[in-house]
């Protein structure tokens, strides 16, 4: 015999709570490590350039401004509270 799908409504509903609790965990956790990334990244551009370990050039830079402009749009709305 085949087995019968579950259609009891407070299984999916159930499920769907949980699926949506997680990926709300999780987007808040990227959220907040792009807020605070879009704090130090400056820095630690600073530090590298400043003691030698990365020279500024046009591939640096233009990674430098694409990392940085990712995380301070990821990061956007996350309120550090």
């Amino acid at each position: 015999m085949l087995p019968t799908p579950n259609t009891d409504p407070h299984a999916r509903t159930t499920a769907h709570q949980v699926a949506s609790t997680v990926s709300q965990s999780i987007l808040s956790a990227l959220r907040a490590s792009a807020f605070w990334a879009t704090i130090l990244l400056p820095l630690l551009a600073l530090v590298l350039v400043v003691t030698g370990i990365v020279t500024i050039t046009l591939l640096t830079s233009a990674s430098f401004l694409a990392v940085y402009s990712a995380c301070a749009i990821a990061g956007h709305s996350h309120t550090p509270y």
